[in-house]
């Protein structure tokens, strides 16, 4: 096989290839004594049809089946010998495949980037630090109490902390009622302080078992459903029961009862101060990566394949959706989606290009010490943990851990409360 490389942009390459006829002859004679094993033609039993006649009838059709199918694995063999690594399938052009010569086509690909990063020394960075309040712990105790919280029918009218079990049948304008949009038994907390609607809240306030009310309401503006915020709804209220709730004291038997491992409601306290604050460490780690990475992608600008950026968006279609919709049509990847797979991307090619630049590995003992301290975490054995895949990955994360030390080690870092 010879190759012939020609670059056409940054990353787009055009790859002459040239395939002995030898080889090509040699698959060719082979399907022919394949089909001739199974071809039927009158006047001749199955098996015994002379070559020159297959030959004859069916030769031109079987040769560009066979190099069809050859094509892949030239390509791919071509790509390799070429010293390329292809972003997305090549596309395959200008065949020549006369009998008894050589096999020519082009191929047009683009190659997976090498960045050779720069300027990774110095980024200017913020790293958030956050001392947890009492009021943060409190507030998590109140949410603990609200779900440890216990009920009773009452016939009274409907006041602020109750729960209200109603059914609610949306109306048009004119007071009908909307075929298909009537929800039963639906359970409302009603006096929570982010309420879709207040002045909904407001309007079944006083409400009795078995009355209906007519309300119409607006949704708050700062709503998160986006498309409701804001607008107007109607509904038919049909109260079916009023549950007053009654909330625990908060004292060491409400601390056993959330767990057997609290004695005390001061266990507790200092239980969900620790968890609040490797939550806040978390979050601002992770700010701070990004903000890390993107200072960094900052620094060292560079185009995508755009063969790449959208291979990576059907990636992530991919994983979010369910195996019944992964055969229907793909839509054109979004400017949204295009920018959240480049953005991944240039991180990733950052990262790989600065860890070959930096010479960092990671070695068996590292990966056995990690998976060694994962088992003791949790409950499981090494061998559990190499059997699920997830080992697969570890490399690469060591790997990166790495490079990331390196980047705050050099990194101007001004901290900052939040």
């Amino acid at each position: 096989m010879k190759t012939h490389v020609v670059e056409k942009g940054q990353w787009e390459r055009e790859l002459a290839v040239e395939v002995e006829a030898e080889r090509i002859e040699a698959e060719v004679t082979k399907a022919f004594r394949e089909y001739q094993k199974r071809a039927e033609i009158p006047g001749f039993r199955r098996g015994r049809v002379p070559l020159r006649l297959i030959k004859a009838r069916y030769g031109e059709s079987i040769r560009e089946q066979v190099i069809y199918d050859m094509l892949p694995d030239l390509v791919r063999e071509a790509t390799a010998a070429a010293g390329l690594v292809a972003a997305a399938p090549p596309t395959i052009a200008e065949v020549t495949a006369e009998p008894g010569a050589d096999l020519k086509f082009t191929a047009r690909l683009e190659i997976w980037p090498e960045i050779d990063v720069q300027n990774y020394e110095g980024l200017e960075v913020t790293r958030g630090t956050h001392r947890v309040t009492d009021e943060e712990v409190e507030e998590q105790l109140q949410e603990l109490r609200e779900r440890h919280a216990t009920e009773r029918t009452v016939e009274r009218p409907l006041a602020k902390g109750d729960v209200l079990i109603a059914d609610l049948q949306r109306l048009d304008d004119a007071d009908l009622p909307i075929i298909g949009e009537k929800y039963t038994e639906r359970r409302l907390l009603v006096g929570q302080a982010d309420a879709p609607s207040p002045e909904f809240e407001e309007r079944v306030l006083g409400m009795r078992p078995g009355e209906e009310r007519n309300i119409r309401f607006t949704y708050r503006t700062d709503l998160p459903d986006r498309q409701r915020a804001g607008t107007q709804d109607h509904f038919l209220v049909t109260a079916r029961e009023i549950h007053e709730r009654k909330l625990p004291e908060l004292d060491d038997e409400f601390a056993k009862d959330v767990g057997e491992r609290f004695q005390t409601l001061d266990e507790l306290r200092a239980h969900i101060r620790r968890e609040i604050e490797q939550r806040w460490e978390f979050l601002l780690e992770q700010r701070f990566r990004s903000q890390l990475l993107a200072r960094l992608a900052a620094a060292n600008p560079f185009d995508l394949p755009a063969s790449m950026v959208d291979g990576y968006v059907r990636v992530l279609r991919r994983r979010g959706r369910s195996e019944q919709r992964r055969s229907e049509a793909e839509p054109e990847p979004s400017e949204e989606e295009r920018q959240y797979a480049e953005r991944r991307l240039r991180q990733a090619l950052l990262m790989e290009g600065l860890r070959k630049k930096l010479g960092i590995q990671v070695d068996q003992q590292e990966i056995d010490a990690r998976l060694q301290q994962w088992a003791e975490q949790s409950a499981a054995t090494v061998e559990d943990l190499q059997s699920s895949g997830r080992a697969e990955q570890l490399r690469h994360e060591l790997e990166e851990e790495k490079v990331f030390a390196v980047l705050v080690a050099k990194a101007r870092i001004t901290e900052e409360a939040v």
